[in-house]
């Protein structure tokens, strides 16, 4: 069965996770995606060449290996279903091989800072002078206008420009991440679909489209409430920790055994009369202290205490399945041993195994979402650096014997990071 982006040719100039994540996306549904790398600039999610066991990087085992760089689980689980290739864009001859690449291709996608495709020569309104329908999408920083448009950033810093960390965090506290740099997944998904969009407007009007999406917008655009909430009535919304400001209560439990919590949020006066008779404590729901929002919210921490004594007597997910069945919005706090047990998951396919060459065989993340006709998977493993080079010079491009040799010769293709001798 086609695949939903069969026939679609992403060049894929990212690095890191937000826009690693959007083509591998891409990629899992189809798109032929060419991950651009150099042995001067590997993605930096494959780590430092000489990693050591014992320091920073995850890697099987904990073992980086011989080559450490084709072992890294960051670079490895967001860049499967791709093909690899080394080439040195700091070189004209590298340029001009991208060029070509770029006319038998769709789509382009890049999330280095502002300017510097320009100064590769290789911005949108060059790449239009070679396919005139091509789409690209910068996956920036701060966008591409505007007074901070040459800054970097990373999920932390943008989740502090963007707002969501004001709201973040233990009430009366200091800002704090989320934990896990939500903008980055947040904008991988966001850029994915924006790319999709572009090429169905494309088979209707024949026209290519510039995406210039901006990290730190999309960031703020998910905090629309505190927004709203300043703009209409003046109040700067601060962290409130696990709790709400419409609903109450709502918090994050502890239940049976070490480090075991349930998160539990009870929407309505019509829930909360439920719960008590969940628990077996009717009378809570007549009591005046909490008998609606605005009573049970200035008797929260009172609330909590109970609520407590009844989720510390079960395992989480024995007190979900009750709460469920009563229509409770409840869910066990999971770590990354629960979620890989998870029934749930498990019943939907979520895990996919993937064997790679280096890294072994493990079971990685698949998508959010199921298309019904043209189901997405993972391909192939993620590319071992410049290990297509060859198919895509040769099978993509024709390029002749002596020009590929050429490249090899003058290192714009080299597949090995510098540094590294090569194996005798």
């Amino acid at each position: 069965m086609k695949m939903a982006l069969e026939g679609v040719r992403v060049l894929d100039m990212t690095q890191a996770w937000a826009g690693a994540t959007c083509t591998k996306l891409l990629g899992d549904m189809g798109a032929e995606v060419l991950k651009m790398e150099s042995s001067k600039r590997m993605d930096g999610t494959r780590g430092q060449p000489n990693a050591q066991p014992g320091g920073a990087g995850v890697y099987p085992d904990n073992i980086p290996g011989e080559r450490p760089w084709n072992r890294s689980g960051y670079f490895n689980e967001r860049n499967r279903s791709k093909l690899g290739i080394c080439l040195d864009l700091t070189d004209p001859k590298g340029i001009a091989v991208f060029k070509r690449l770029v006319a038998v291709s769709d789509v382009v996608v890049e999330n280095y800072r502002f300017g510097v495709m320009e100064r590769l020569g290789l911005e949108y309104s060059a790449l239009q002078k070679i396919r005139p329908d091509i789409v690209m999408i910068s996956l920036s920083s701060q966008g591409g206008t505007g007074p901070e448009r040459y800054y970097g950033s990373y999920g932390m810093t943008l989740e502090q420009t963007g707002g969501l960390a004001a709201v973040t965090g233990y009430l009366g506290g200091e800002p704090t991440t989320s934990g896990t740099f939500f903008p980055d997944p947040l904008v991988a998904v966001l850029g994915a679909g924006l790319v999709t969009a572009a090429l169905s407007r494309r088979s209707i009007t024949g026209e290519g489209a510039y995406i210039d999406l901006s990290q730190r917008e999309a960031t703020t655009c998910i905090i629309g409430e505190s927004i709203m909430d300043y703009t209409m009535n003046g109040r700067i919304q601060g962290p409130m920790g696990n709790r709400d400001p419409l609903i109450a209560p709502q918090a994050v439990y502890r239940c049976r055994g070490e480090d075991m919590w349930i998160a539990i949020s009870i929407r309505s006066d019509a829930e909360w009369k439920i719960f008590c008779g969940v628990i077996g404590r009717l009378e809570l729901a007549l009591d005046a202290r909490y008998v609606n929002v605005g009573s049970r919210h200035a008797n929260h921490d009172h609330l909590d205490q109970i609520i407590e004594q009844w989720t510390r007597e079960r395992d989480p997910l024995e007190a979900t399945t009750i709460l469920q069945q009563a229509g409770i919005a409840a869910g066990a706090a999971l770590k990354g041993d629960q979620l890989l047990a998870d029934s749930h998951l498990n019943a939907r396919g979520f895990w996919e195994i993937v064997e790679h060459p280096e890294a072994g065989t493990h079971p990685y993340l698949s998508r959010p979402f199921k298309f019904s006709k043209t189901p997405g998977k993972t391909r192939y493993p993620a590319p071992l650096l410049g290990e297509h080079t060859e198919y895509v010079l040769r099978g993509i491009l024709h390029l002749s014997e002596e020009e590929i040799r050429e490249l090899e010769a003058s290192g714009v293709t080299s597949n090995l990071p510098i540094g590294v001798a090569p194996e005798s």
